[in-house]
């Protein structure tokens, strides 16, 4: 790497040091979703996902988004996630109005505020589930030392210590999808977005996965969204959320944790 990319380098990461401390200090909620309209046009027809969706996550909550497919649920992870921008509305994350921000400045909230994990792992194929960890880390301008330290403690707490040197192709599918919780976690975001993250999985892997991603999340003390077709997942959450002709309905389920 050139000077001038470490001192780039640096700078993002003193920047995103700095974010991080500020997000995580803020009473605001982790996300904050103020009347969020998403239409898409074909053609002439106008389909319209939501329409002046209100949706508020404080940090340290898990809640569960349900619906049918078709709903909305990806479209609505994308707008909190900073991926797509709604029809009109606004996102705040921390706090922060993100709808009145510029590209570079909502990609670095992305960088350093949201961890995302999807339904497929995505994972390098030509790096090591260690290498995979790192890398996210390093473009964030953090140390190798750092970043080495960080992916191994997540995945020995994943249960992958014995498989941090095997490439995506060598590893199960429940234990890919590990790597990718790991990945999600690397930078230390505020708010965790998971797109149906083990609709891939047979279903004693998808609870064991499950199990270690909400250990995970509690002890990470995140805020996490989490889009799942599977009720009994959702039900170990603090609330869950039902997306339905495009409102968010919710519901407090009994053996949510404490």
């Amino acid at each position: 790497m050139s000077e001038a990319r470490e001192q780039e380098a640096a700078a993002s990461a003193g920047q995103g040091g700095a974010m991080q401390k500020k997000m995580k200090k803020e009473l605001a909620p982790a996300l904050e979703l103020r009347r969020i309209t998403r239409i898409y046009h074909q053609g002439q027809r106008e389909l319209v996902i939501f329409r002046d969706l209100d949706f508020t996550l404080p940090v340290g909550e898990v809640a569960a988004l349900v619906g049918p497919s078709g709903a909305g649920k990806s479209s609505l992870l994308h707008i909190a996630g900073l991926l797509e921008k709604p029809t009109s509305g606004q996102v705040h994350i921390a706090g922060v109005n993100c709808s009145e921000l510029d590209d570079i400045s909502r990609t670095r909230i992305r960088r350093f505020g949201i961890g995302f994990i999807y339904q497929f792992h995505h994972l390098l194929p030509e790096f090591t589930a260690e290498e995979n960890v790192i890398l996210p880390q390093i473009m964030a301008g953090k140390s190798k030392k750092a970043a080495r330290a960080r992916a191994h403690m997540l995945l020995e707490t994943l249960g992958l210590a014995e498989r941090m040197k095997h490439i995506p192709s060598e590893l199960s599918g429940g234990e890919q999808q590990r790597v990718a919780i790991a990945r999600a976690l690397a930078n230390e975001p505020l708010l965790l977005l998971a797109d149906e993250p083990t609709g891939n999985l047979d279903p004693e892997t998808a609870a064991r996965v499950h199990e270690l991603l909400l250990n995970l999340i509690r002890a990470e003390g995140l805020a996490a969204l989490i889009a799942t077709h599977n009720m009994e997942l959702a039900a170990l959450m603090h609330r869950v959320v039902h997306l339905q002709h495009g409102k968010l309905v919710e519901e407090f389920p009994g053996g949510a944790p404490a």
